[in-house]
């Protein structure tokens, strides 16, 4: 039993395809057959170091000390059974090998393992492969391609999904000469669309809860979870979202409401999750009514106790809606909405102190086998033994089996024995319970544990604790020093912030972009919130929050000029909460600093889609501002510099949303302050953003002056960054001036050399995507959707949302242009859906027109007339009219429906289609069939 592998191990799993069908053919002969394959996988998994762990029918579970002994078992056990003389059927093995993390349980009279997430893959693996098919994970791969047997090739088989396993695993087929190697393709499933955050744990037990739950959301449109603080709703609901995830066509999507304060909130938080925005004509609920109205889909609502009333609306006015949508709730109370099944989340089982089971039993026991996996990963050493398992049967049973409560103890094993654990919690719950305890509910049980874990912190590792609680959505190193230390260094908090780490009060986890990134559990942040609001101190560190999330955002501006354009851009997104919530402080507290931020963020808004709620802040920052005296301190320079650059960003966010008449107004206040200022830099900006709308407007001249002189501005100080973009944009204004295609081309790459000595992949992008508009003024369309395609890369790479679907939208246009009318819808009908999404209505009525003109190209007068008035109402509506160019080309299409069709019949259907909602609209364009 000692030689048995533990920690790290490789496991390989085999059966044999077919055995069921073998078994009803052969019935007298299968014993025969199964009898000698058993004999062959024992015998080369045995010479090769390995250990049979568990035998059920004819599959083998065997365990090894490292992949290449795995693979070399598997090798010779392929060989054995392909040279062998079966009658009267062959046996065909599939097998398996994957390398994970997995702990041996000594203790039990048979061989366990535990590892939930390595073993299920492994067994993932081989029911993916046919008969005498060798399949590997990408982590044998790395462990064994470099000492490989001779002759034998390692095939890449690609990334696949499986049922149940979140991320897609990288395959590998082993070959040799003297064995099959043509199989038809690996029985895996297709990605399926969810936000399930990956779990580093296993899950312990629930079986017949999971069972039962899903039962529940198969038979019944809104299942809500309830039970006490910590009692393991989340992880559950998890679980079930992940077993689900087959049984939804468009996913499992889950939505953390714990962060969300203000009710009014939530409808936007669910937008988030499926990457919509807000949109200035509509109310949020509307626009994620109208995304989920016909998609099969489960949305799981976490922790919705604090929200009750909100999420009980919003809940109901979605299912109303959204026949084919199911709802999941978290809450420690019902939400009671009609046809809501409530199921009570139990604790894990747990055991009778007073009489134990036998130790080989102990880990059926669900809060126990939960106790020793969690503080085997805190203490890798720590093991059940006869001398703590009273121990540790006490702590399960006096913390009633909740989730969270078992876990925080059983990571302090680190520093405690389970005796002295048991002794402390027996302490503290007599101080709670007044000698009945069993009677108390279970959030007071919970709070006992955190009361305790607490208590057992140093004086700074409490302060850090409370003051950690401004934060939401997470935090870096950086900014908890700069928020929650002191001035004098009489918090250092590198020391306390890591003790907080391991004592499993903070969470750290690595982002993309390489650095460490900090979370707590929300149970632990309601409660430091409310140390927190306890103290003398929280306006002090709400405004160092304040002042921190400023800076952030101003040298994230900064850098989004700079070559590290896609990490700033993806550093904001993952900041965007603590923004949020300096910007709210900041309205209520300092409007100067608030302006500022908004301000700094006037690039992120809109090229990642967040026009609608960039908008809305700019209009509160600006109105503060103006109702408030500028706080002493501040200069008559950066009174001019903030508001300059706030009223620029408003500018561009009016842009954005397709109104270009104001815009032009916002624009020109913008110019007129730095005109005023020596921020020369940010006039060019100014300059560059006010010829936008002017161009659309057909201002030509006037946009042409404008970018002459932000261009002048830019030379002269050097700033490549506006520099680059003027120029690409007076590219596309020359050639609309002068027809002049080398004149054009010159401004432009000027722009593309530029920007690509100074590493701006935004400016790349537009340069490849200004000479596609040149290439198709000289009816050059194969150049010109080769520049297109490569814009759209390039913009993809920084991430930059909107100039995506711009980009999309522009292939459309050619494609139509080319009369490839089949290749163009596709493209309308995926650009259409994204503007919706990030609230461009004026956009989306353009590609109802677009999905007209198309329909008139095609002899479908009707459908086009009745696209062109939705599109109308839309434009009126949302204050966004047509372009003067737009408007030509329009009015042109629209006589033609005039000739086509009688007046009567005109302006029947021009009525029907003004009524639609955009909604409707969008649903019409988008059928493939047509009345």
């Amino acid at each position: 039993m000692g030689s048995l592998p533990s920690g790290t191990v490789t496991f390989l799993f085999t059966d044999i395809e077919g055995s069921t069908k073998l078994s009803q053919e052969f019935p007298d002969e299968m014993p025969i057959l199964l009898a000698r394959h058993n004999e062959i996988l024992s015998q080369a998994i045995q010479k090769h170091n390995g250990f049979v762990f568990q035998m059920v029918g004819d599959s083998y579970s065997a365990a090894f000390h490292n992949a290449s002994d795995a693979l070399n078992a598997a090798l010779a056990a392929q060989s054995l059974l392909y040279s062998e003389n079966w009658s009267p059927a062959p046996l065909k093995v599939r097998m398996g090998i994957h390398t994970g993390a997995a702990k041996l349980e000594e203790n039990l009279s048979e061989s366990r393992y535990s590892g939930y997430s390595t073993i299920a893959l492994t067994q993932r693996i081989m029911s993916a492969g046919h008969g005498g098919q060798i399949l590997l994970s990408q982590t044998v791969h790395d462990l064994t391609r470099d000492k490989l047997p001779e002759h034998t090739q390692l095939v890449d088989m690609g990334e696949h999904s499986f049922k149940g396993i979140l991320r897609a695993e990288h395959l590998y087929q082993l070959t040799v000469p003297d064995l099959p190697s043509q199989f038809a393709p690996l029985n895996t499933t297709e990605s399926i669309n969810h936000n399930l955050p990956a779990q580093l744990t296993s899950f312990i037990g629930r079986e017949k809860e999971i069972s039962t739950i899903i039962k529940h959301i198969i038979a019944n449109r809104i299942v809500t979870l309830t039970g006490s603080g910590g009692a393991g709703k989340t992880r559950l609901s998890l679980q079930v979202g992940t077993q689900c995830l087959s049984q939804f066509q468009n996913g499992v999507w889950i939505a953390e409401l714990a962060p969300v304060a203000d009710p009014a909130l939530i409808p936007q938080t669910l937008l988030r999750i499926f990457n919509l925005r807000e949109d200035v004509q509509r109310a949020p609920l509307e626009v994620l009514i109208d995304y989920l109205r016909n998609r099969s889909l489960l949305l799981i609502l976490d922790n919705c106790e604090h929200l009750i009333e909100t999420c009980a609306k919003t809940s109901e006015a979605l299912l109303r809606a959204c026949p084919k949508l199911k709802i999941l709730a978290s809450s420690r109370e019902a939400l009671e909405v009609a046809g809501e099944v409530a199921y009570r989340v139990p604790s894990l089982t747990t055991p009778d102190p007073d009489h134990l089971p036998p130790l080989e039993e102990f880990l059926e026991v669900e809060s126990i086998r939960l106790f020793i996996e969690r503080a085997a990963n805190a203490k890798t050493d720590f093991k059940l033994t006869k001398d703590n398992a009273s121990f540790i049967a006490q702590i399960c049973f006096r913390l009633d089996g909740i989730p969270l409560a078992i876990e925080l103890a059983a990571a302090r094993v680190k520093m405690m024995s389970p005796e002295q654990i048991a002794s402390r919690l027996g302490d503290r719950f007599r101080l709670l319970t007044g000698g009945s305890r069993t009677a108390l509910p279970r959030q007071q049980t919970l709070r006992a544990l955190i009361d305790w874990s607490y208590s057992l912190l140093s004086e700074p590792e409490k302060t850090l604790f409370r003051r950690l609680a401004v934060f939401v959505g997470g935090w870096s190193l950086e900014a908890a020093e700069a928020v929650c230390g002191e001035e004098r260094g009489e918090l250092d908090v590198l020391d306390p912030l890591t003790r907080l780490v391991d004592k499993s009060l903070v969470f750290v986890e690595e982002e993309f972009i390489g650095e460490m990134r900090y979370h707590r559990l929300e149970s632990i942040r309601h409660y430091s919130r409310e140390k927190f609001f306890d103290t003398d101190e929280v306006e002090i560190v709400r405004d160092r929050h304040l002042e921190f999330f400023l800076q952030f955002a101003e040298l994230a501006d900064e850098n989004l000029q700079g070559r590290d354009q896609f990490i700033w851009v993806n550093r904001m997104l993952a900041e965007m909460d603590n923004l949020r919530t300096a910007l709210e402080w900041g309205l209520s507290r300092k409007p100067f600093s608030a302006l500022r931020i908004v301000g700094a963020m006037n690039i992120l808004w809109p090229i990642s889609g967040y026009s609608a709620e960039g908008f809305r802040w700019a209009q509160k920052a600006l109105e503060q501002v103006e109702n408030i005296p500028i706080p002493e301190g501040i200069s008559k320079e950066q009174q001019l510099s903030a508001l300059a650059k706030a009223l620029r960003g408003l500018a561009w966010l009016y842009l954005s949303l397709g109104d270009n008449a104001n815009a032009i107004h916002r624009g020109e206040e913008s110019v007129a302050l730095y005109r005023q200022s020596l921020d020369r830099r940010g006039l060019s900006l100014a300059l560059l953003v006010l010829a936008y709308p002017l161009e659309f407007q057909g201002e030509r001249e006037q946009a042409e002056t404008l970018l002459l002189e932000s261009i002048e501005i830019a030379r002269a100080e050097g700033y490549i960054y506006g520099l680059s973009w003027s120029l690409c944009n007076l590219a596309r204004v020359a050639l609309d001036l002068y027809q002049d295609f080398d004149l054009a081309r010159s401004y432009v790459e000027e722009a593309l050399r530029h920007a690509d000595e100074a590493g701006f992949q935004y400016q790349v992008a537009m340069s490849a995507d200004i000479l596609g508009i040149i290439a198709v003024h000289e009816n050059d369309y194969d150049e010109a959707r080769s520049r297109f395609k490569e814009s759209l890369r390039g913009f993809q790479d920084v991430g930059a949302t909107f100039n995506i679907i711009l980009e999309k939208s522009s292939l459309a246009h050619l494609e139509r242009q080319q009369r490839n009318y089949a290749r163009a819808l596709e493209y309308y009908r995926e650009t259409i859906v994204a503007f919706r999404d990030v609230a461009q209505t004026g956009a989306v009525a353009h590609q109802l027109e677009c999905f007209g003109f198309i329909a008139i190209a095609q002899d479908q007068y009707e459908r086009a007339l009745k696209l062109f008035a939705a599109a109308d109402a839309l434009r009126e509506k949302g204050g966004t009219p047509m372009t003067p160019d737009e408007q030509v080309y329009f009015d042109k299409q629209l006589n033609d429906l005039h000739e086509k069709l009688d007046p009567t019949q005109f302006h029947s259907i021009w009525s029907r289609g003004r009524a639609m909602t955009m909604a409707q609209a969008i649903g019409f364009a988008l059928e493939t069939t047509h009345d």
